[in-house]
């Protein structure tokens, strides 16, 4: 077998491993922060330079009492912009960035981040798996 056929193979192989349920490359990571008592976090964010950080998009919602705050309803961002997803919680629950297949664990009385490059343009669901409620729509543009 020639080197350009195995070559072309491995790359088709990890074009399939790495494609799982996203639909496209994005970067992201997940952190998770447990309530202030608590012993340890999950996951501590990456190390970002002051410069990035004044690009990020960041979106914050707050869930206590089984009521919903922050920044709910359709939310803009623009296509390519850094996005960094928090949610507050009172109670532990799993949060999710449908398109993006994005997932976080928010302990009880915590909160969870995804971070991610919102390079998927339409309109995108983001909810609480566990209590089945919708936080917000992202509408990435």
């Amino acid at each position: 077998m020639s080197r350009v056929a195995i070559l072309i193979g491995a790359l088709t192989v990890a074009g399939v491993v790495s494609g799982g349920c996203g639909q496209g490359s994005t970067t992201s990571s997940a952190t998770t922060t447990p309530h202030a008592g608590a012993e340890h976090s999950v996951s501590a964010p990456a190390p970002s330079t002051s410069s990035a950080a004044a690009n990020v998009r960041t979106i914050s919602v707050t869930v206590h009492g089984g009521q919903v705050s922050g920044d709910t309803g359709r939310v803009q961002v623009p296509l390519g912009s850094q996005v960094t997803l928090t949610v507050h919680s009172d109670v532990a629950d799993e949060m999710h960035l449908h398109g993006y297949d994005k997932e976080a664990e928010i302990p009880a009385g915590g909160s969870a981040s995804i971070g991610f490059t919102a390079d998927i343009p339409g309109v995108f669901e983001v909810e609480l798996h566990k209590s089945d409620r919708q936080l917000l729509q992202l509408q990435v543009s």
